[in-house]
């Protein structure tokens, strides 16, 4: 587990990888919430070192043999942890690591969570979110997006954002990185994070 270099603060971030593990997009991620003056958590849960994006059929068979979706309940725990010691407890995954955030949305501790791309989340439609959360879906991805935002989009603490990009636009180590689409879905993290904070006030 990677944990902060900052202290003495009372907000943490937990952020869940990819299918690739923590690899140098999830470093970076890391390291601006870090930044940003948050205490940063990011569980390890492929246990070994990142695959690269050259191995994503490799990665992916490790990640549904060996890892699996209801690694939430560790995730879950985590929050429950963290919520000694810390006024805010925030999740933010990506892809396998978004639907696992996604698996988490009912645990009312939970201060936000943020769910970038992750397309199992069409498996999981029946959660009632109990805690702000905010889905960020590339709209070109492997699965109809529009069709499943529109199921979600009545839920109660939920916010969906649809972006006109491809499955990774975040990432600026992907081939689908798009720094524009990226930006504006950064600055709409920030600014739904910052919106809980003041709306706990």
């Amino acid at each position: 587990m990677l944990d902060s270099i900052t202290e003495n603060t009372n907000q943490a971030i937990i952020i869940l990888h990819e299918i690739y593990g923590i690899n140098e997009f999830i470093k970076a991620q890391c390291q601006k919430f870090i930044e940003a003056g948050y205490d940063v958590f990011c569980p390890n849960m492929i246990n070994k070192p990142a695959f690269s994006y050259k191995e994503a059929i490799e990665a992916y068979d490790f990640f549904i043999k060996n890892i699996g979706f209801e690694r939430y309940q560790e995730v879950s725990a985590l929050v429950n942890q963290l919520k000694n010691k810390y006024d805010d407890v925030f999740i933010i995954g990506f892809s396998a690591g978004a639907t696992i955030a996604w698996r988490c949305c009912e645990n009312s501790l939970c201060s936000g969570i943020v769910a970038c791309y992750g397309s199992r989340i069409r498996d999981y439609m029946d959660l009632n979110p109990a805690c702000p959360t905010l889905l960020l879906f590339a709209k070109e991805d492997s699965f109809d997006v529009h069709a499943v935002a529109g199921q979600l989009r009545d839920k109660q603490d939920l916010s969906i954002i649809e972006v006109d990009a491809r499955h990774g636009f975040l990432d600026c180590y992907s081939k689908y990185y798009d720094i524009r689409k990226s930006k504006f879905a950064e600055e709409s993290i920030e600014c739904f994070i910052r919106r809980c904070r003041q709306n706990k006030k």
